[in-house]
């Protein structure tokens, strides 16, 4: 099997390259520079404290997790925001001839770039599709107060913002004393392994993914704001964790999730 990787340039990205790399051949991977400057959505210097903190956070979390991901081991093309919809990187790409193409943190992805691997793209969205769909979709749960709605999609690729057929859903295993960012590292970890096995499945035998319903929620990056991060970490303080685990199941129940055993060839 041989596979292309669409990702970024985070230690996250370079993670989950890294994780296919050892599993199967990666002829190339493409990370696309970050546009977000989470600082601009800050009103007063409060709010800019707020947001560097949570964000100095998430860095820190990811170097832990993922300390032995400084550098992606495959070939590696670095483009600006949005650059792997450039004509000459597509051609890049389909010279490689891949089996499959698997995609985590960039920017969208545009028709030309979907057209020349048709069927071929599978994504990770760090969000629960339909329910959760856009930016920071591990993000709002907390602000929502709703940790089931954690998690990844491993799906299609369509023009959309992440409404391509579904192959799985997965979730952290969340426990008491979980921050936002270990949520959000330990998602990565299993949607790593989840897409690994999901290019396996469709490049030995094609998946059709499950079909989308219902509309669900979309963030775009214009709602993020201080007061959202605030939010967050007030219900943390509150017990928004405790009571998640409390009742798990119950809880979990209530989101209905797609797994590779369930109807997705």
């Amino acid at each position: 099997m041989r596979a292309i990787v669409l990702t970024s340039t985070m230690r996250r990205h370079q993670f989950v390259a890294n994780t296919l790399a050892a599993r199967m051949e990666v002829a190339g991977v493409w990370q696309e520079e970050k546009s977000f400057q989470p600082l601009k959505y800050a009103e007063s210097a409060d709010d800019e404290a707020v947001i560097a903190r949570h964000f100095a956070a998430r860095d820190a979390s990811e170097e832990r997790y993922f300390a032995d991901h400084a550098a992606v081991r495959a070939p590696v093309h670095r483009t600006p925001p949005g650059g792997c919809n450039a004509a000459d990187e597509i051609h890049a790409m389909r010279v490689l001839r891949p089996n499959v193409v698997l995609v985590f943190g960039t920017g969208l992805l545009k028709q030309p770039l979907i057209d020349a691997f048709p069927g071929m793209m599978i994504n990770i969205h760090l969000g629960l599709s339909p329910f959760y769909r856009g930016a920071g979709t591990n993000f709002w749960p907390l602000v929502n107060r709703e940790p089931e709605y954690c998690g990844a999609t491993i799906h299609f690729i369509d023009i959309g913002v992440d409404t391509g057929p579904i192959v799985a859903h997965v979730r952290p295993d969340i426990q008491r004393g979980d921050g936002p960012h270990d949520i959000g590292n330990e998602t990565i970890v299993a949607a790593a392994d989840a897409l690994a096995a999901a290019a396996a499945a469709h490049v030995a035998s094609p998946l059709q993914g499950v079909v989308q319903t219902g509309g669900g929620r979309l963030y775009t990056r214009s709602d993020f704001s201080a007061a959202a991060v605030r939010r967050l970490y007030a219900n943390l303080a509150d017990g928004m964790i405790d009571e998640y685990v409390a009742r798990r199941a119950a809880r979990d129940a209530k989101v209905q999730l797609v797994t590779m055993q369930a109807g997705t060839r």
